[in-house]
């Protein structure tokens, strides 16, 4: 049984109508301490944070070393805190380590320490003393620890271990680890069939959304974003998933009411409060989003992966404004970051010193770029893109045209900034062709590259003809 399906049991529901009875009348009946981490899980799903440390608090106090709540307390600090420091003390203070609960948590703190292969060694010790009646629930519970953590690599490794594949567990990690690959066909699948055995799954619904989205199905992504929601009004992933698709539809008032919602639900991580700057700033609220990004800034830990986004953002920004300067200075700061893309910055560079004239300066920066990258593909349609809105129509053209020419049936990027140069440059066969491609393989880059020219409630699958019967609005 999933915690989803516990929470919902009837079991559950009495056990949680004993607490609060127990708390409404002062005097509360005795529940056991794993029953009390229970609730007190409940209570952090539910958004009250708070409520479920002094939960796990007064339970700690009362069963001192019992597993359960001092387990979760640790999480709650890996968690919501980031801090695997304190995560550790709560750790330590576990009486039964002989538990493999214990033996999950230790290597989770691993993994927030970005400790990846010691939390693989330390979890290959492990399993020398599990018995072989359980190694199978163990190598899906490794797997998905590695999973919770992006650590995809390790955990396709623990879940091949597995010969538990008509399992749904086993076929949840299959899909996510699909969608970290990018099979989004194989993960779309996957998840769409998971949902439909267990549709009260946020989890399941999650996944499904992701998928959907990055298969351009951004309607279909909300959908299942709001049956995620209804499941779980406090479910921060599906809350941002609804932001990311309104966000992709171009509908930035509504996207920002709901990063809004995530950085409430997660007011310790910077991701709310960066996405409430982004979205600010596509809606020419330029003041109002770099306040947002600086916000952002100051509460995003120095390893969490969002930081150089924040700095590059917040480095476009200010040079929007003519704040060169300023915007150096968070290149600088971006590139003494632990999760920074120096071929990444050297475009940036690139942007701000053509921004500013220095054309030949410019041109050596990107340059640099695309040699440190080996030609990387990506990189060079970073450069084609940062051209184009330096308003050098023609210089950017000729990248997304030596780029695109081989039409790789893998390649969705940069037709549609393709198809606005040949728009802007006359070449009106060369246009319609590259808006197809475009409109077929990436409608989310259509709506960012013609912004107002397409009306917000018009389906991805109508943009092309649109375009082409409305010349003058693209």
């Amino acid at each position: 049984m999933t915690n989803d399906e516990y929470f919902r049991s009837e079991e559950f529901k009495n056990l949680l109508c004993t607490y609060k009875n127990g708390q409404k009348n002062g005097s509360p009946a005795y529940i056991d301490p794993d029953d009390l981490a229970d609730i007190a899980e409940f209570y952090h799903l539910q958004g009250h944070t708070d409520e479920a440390i002094k939960i796990l608090d007064d339970t700690i106090e009362k069963f001192p070393g019992a597993s359960a709540p001092l387990e979760f307390r640790a999480r709650i600090e890996l968690l919501v805190n980031k801090d695997p420091y304190k995560a550790e003390k709560f750790a330590d203070q576990i009486e039964d380590k002989s538990d493999l609960e214990y033996d999950y948590l230790r290597a989770e703190i691993m993994l927030v320490r970005r400790q990846n292969q010691e939390a693989d060694e330390y979890l290959q010790s492990c399993l020398k003393s599990i018995e072989k009646s359980d190694r199978e629930d163990f190598y899906l519970d490794v797997a998905t620890l590695f999973a919770d953590y992006n650590v995809m690599d390790k955990s396709h490794e623990w879940l091949m271990r597995s010969k538990q594949t008509n399992s749904d567990d086993y076929k949840e990690l299959l899909g996510r680890i699909a969608l970290k690959k990018g099979d989004y066909t194989k993960s779309l699948h996957i998840f769409s069939d998971l949902v439909e055995k267990n549709p009260y799954s946020g989890s399941h619904w999650n996944h499904l959304a992701s998928s959907q989205y990055f298969s351009n199905l951004i309607k279909e992504s909300i959908t299942s974003s709001e049956f995620s929601i209804a499941i779980n009004p406090y479910d921060d992933e599906a809350v941002q998933n609804k932001a990311n698709g309104l966000f992709a539809l171009g509908n930035y008032e509504e996207a920002l009411v709901y990063y809004k919602k995530v950085a409430e639900l997660c007011p310790k991580d910077g991701t709310g409060e960066m996405f409430q700057g982004i979205t600010l700033l596509k809606l020419n609220r330029m003041e109002e989003g770099i306040a947002h990004l600086k916000k952002a800034e100051k509460i995003a830990d120095r390893d969490q992966d969002i930081l150089p986004d924040i700095y590059q953002t917040l480095a476009y920004a200010l040079s929007d404004l003519g704040d060169q300067q300023q915007a150096m200075t968070y290149i600088r700061k971006a590139e003494h970051t632990p999760a920074a893309n120096l071929n990444e910055l050297s475009i940036l560079r690139g942007h701000l010193l053509m921004a500013k004239g220095e054309l030949e300066k410019a041109q050596k920066t990107y340059q640099k770029a695309i040699y440190n990258s080996n030609f990387d593909a990506e990189i060079v349609l970073r450069v084609a893109i940062s051209i184009y809105e330096n308003n050098h129509v023609e210089l950017a053209y000729g990248f997304f045209h030596t780029l695109l020419q081989n039409d790789d049936d893998e390649q969705i990027d940069g037709y549609a900034y393709l198809a606005a140069c040949c728009k802007e440059l006359g070449r009106e066969e060369e246009y319609k062709n590259a808006l197809k491609m475009a409109c077929k393989r990436n409608p989310i880059e259509v709506k960012a590259v013609f912004g107002e020219a397409i009306p917000q409630d018009l389906d991805t699958d109508e943009y092309y003809n649109y375009l082409i019967a409305n010349p003058d609005k693209s």
